[in-house]
């Protein structure tokens, strides 16, 4: 079903065509090729660092050896419907194996430690996309898209449920992106916790918003293992470097003949579920840097979050907005780099209310302010799917619904847990709601006959 509506709104594929140093557009395959591993090489490799093993010391059994069950907890956790790496192997090829391919890939993976023998799984092919809303042509305007040997993603999920708890305790309660039980809802409602201080306590607290450029493709993998090392066992450190280390980039372009692969030695591999946690706990090293330049010298200061984050999107929280230039310079000694662009400064005070209108991971803090953003979202969302809703009796009134409920309602009720409204506006709400869906069933008023 997703499928189809997917095919009723795609583009036609073109193509990838992108312009050299002089601003040529290029359009031999094997030319774009080149310019589009070139420009990612420069991205994901700095030859500034020294490289280092993936493997430290003499070949040595894990202390605790991974088990065929483990694997399997891992393979059942792969995604379906995504498209395979450079091993060309499906996740639901793995899933629905038997438990001779579990045991036999615990030993390949116990194997890769004990005896020093490179599976050659850490290879990733890049897809260079152009980012919506660019101009075609220049390479910063195109997307990286990693796809993973599905046996290196099965290895990672084993990894990241290891490291699991050790992270929890590592971790600051602020940080919300990438945990168990926790999502964006946490950021807003901090906010609006703050928003209700303000006027319980008179006070003006000032939000200074960082977000990082390229955050996930800049950090340092040594200093990276030398922050593991403190929080989690031997055995996850070593799988983690052998991970890190020594990954293969192999850029792929449509009709392309050539190859042009090269070793990324920065930056945490995209594509599969370890990086993003890698990271958190990395800018959770620099955050702990930060704080010692802004600690809190005041009662109230002390009862007020320090920072409000999400992944790299980080909100610090104060009676006074933060000096930007003291936290570049700390981020900067982690190979952290601020996107000037998107600093924001926001106050929030009892009798001001242009806060209300400003955005936090996708939600307004106001609540009456975000209902009428989310009605405007799910609006366009609608009127996208419009193929759709006057297909008639063609498509079932049940695949519809459906189909409204994941791809409209959805919008129209992120972050809804969030909301403090009047019965008044629950009910224009729901109005909004049942319009909707009269609209995707063709329903409408009966005629008015008048008495003539």
């Amino acid at each position: 079903m997703f499928k189809a509506v997917k095919l009723l709104n795609q583009k036609q594929y073109e193509n990838l065509k992108v312009e050299d140093n002089s601003g040529k557009l290029v359009i031999n395959p094997n030319d774009v090729l080149t310019i589009v591993a070139e420009y990612f090489q420069s991205k994901f490799q700095d030859v500034s660092i020294e490289n280092i093993d993936a493997f430290q010391g003499p070949p040595k059994a894990l202390d605790k050896p991974i088990t065929a069950g483990e694997v399997r907890k891992s393979l059942d956790r792969l995604k379906n419907n995504r498209a395979s790496g450079q091993d060309g192997m499906s996740a639901e090829l793995l899933k629905y194996g038997t438990k001779a391919l579990d045991e036999q890939l615990a030993i390949i993976f116990n194997d890769t430690f004990e005896k020093h023998q490179d599976p050659n799984i850490n290879v990733g092919e890049l897809i260079a996309i152009p980012k919506p809303g660019k101009p075609k042509g220049p390479p910063k305007n195109l997307r990286p898209i990693t796809l993973l040997n599905t046996i290196r993603k099965a290895l990672s999920i084993i990894t990241l449920h290891k490291i699991r708890p050790q992270v929890e305790k590592y971790l600051a309660p602020s940080q919300s992106g990438f945990r168990p039980d926790r999502s964006t809802a946490d950021v807003v409602w901090t906010h609006k916790w703050l928003a209700a201080k303000t006027n319980a306590e008179n006070v003006e607290i000032k939000i200074t918003r960082i977000d990082m450029y390229a955050a996930f493709d800049t950090i340092d993998r040594k200093a990276l293992l030398d922050i593991l090392k403190t929080i989690s066992d031997e055995d996850e450190v070593r799988i983690i470097r052998f991970l890190l280390i020594n990954f293969v980039v192999n850029t792929k372009v449509n009709k392309a003949t050539e190859e042009k692969p090269f070793i990324s030695n920065v930056g945490t591999p995209q594509g599969d579920s370890l990086g993003p946690v890698l990271f958190i706990i990395y800018l959770e090293h620099a955050l702990r840097d930060i704080r010692t330049n802004i600690s809190p010298t005041t009662d109230i200061k002390r009862l007020l979050p320090r920072e409000v984050a999400y992944a790299d999107d980080v909100d610090f929280v104060s009676l006074e907005f933060v000096k930007v230039e003291e936290v570049q310079k700390a981020l900067k000694r982690h190979r952290l780099s601020v996107n000037v662009d998107k600093i924001d400064f926001t106050t929030l005070s009892r009798n001001a209310k242009d806060w209300r209108e400003t955005k936090k991971v996708g939600s307004l803090i106001g609540d009456k302010e975000d209902v009428e953003r989310r009605k405007q979202l799910s609006t366009a969302a609608l009127l996208k799917l419009r193929n759709i809703w006057i297909g008639g009796d063609k498509i079932k009134r049940d695949t519809k619904i459906k189909l409204y409920r994941a791809l409209v309602k959805s919008i129209l009720t992120y972050n809804c847990g969030t909301w403090t409204l009047t019965q008044i506006e629950e009910d224009k709400l729901d109005a909004f709601h049942r319009k909707q869906l009269k609209q995707i069933l063709n329903i409408k008023y009966p005629v008015k006959i008048k008495n003539e």
